[in-house]
């Protein structure tokens, strides 16, 4: 089972962005700036850590698909 780069890439990024909004929540005080950051990072780590995951699954599917014939 292989990870690609460019999948790993963006389940890293995709934590990362998370890891910045729980600490903008929680350390950045109740700014309109922050608020927005925070959104914007948890909305961003919502859609790069789900497309690593359908992307994950398609490639292993595929990959146990071709192991199966």
């Amino acid at each position: 089972m292989r990870i690609y780069k460019k999948n790993e890439s963006m389940f890293i990024i995709g934590t990362s962005s998370l890891l910045l909004a729980i600490l903008l929540g929680r350390f950045g005080g109740q700014y309109a700036l922050t608020n927005f950051l925070e959104g914007l990072f948890t909305g961003l780590s919502l859609v790069l850590n789900l497309c690593f995951l359908i992307r994950f699954g398609k490639e292993r599917r595929m990959i146990d698909k071709q192991s199966q014939k």
